[in-house]
């Protein structure tokens, strides 16, 4: 059974788990603000000025992407409603 991790997230939270995502990890780089409400959201972890993505921040990360599939997968749909995908 598949879980969903609702974890609401600003713009620039959600940008800079991203980031992070992609490997900008040295915090000098990073937002301090995101990074202290990501912390405490436990989407990342913190070591020696360092952040990595915790798991629970790759589920968020991997849930948002799929939202974002589908949403434009729905755009596609209502544009053309007998569009088939396969």
């Amino acid at each position: 059974m598949k879980h969903s991790v609702t974890i609401p997230l600003s713009r620039q939270e959600e940008d800079t788990l991203r980031l992070i995502a992609h490997g900008i990890s040295n915090t000098r780089h990073l937002r301090p603000d995101d990074l202290d409400q990501l912390a405490r959201l436990r989407l990342i972890d913190r070591l020696a000025g360092k952040v990595t993505l915790s798991e629970l921040g790759q589920a968020r990360l991997a849930q948002s992407q799929e939202e974002q599939f589908l949403a434009i997968i729905r755009a596609a749909r209502e544009h053309q409603p007998g569009l088939r995908l396969v």
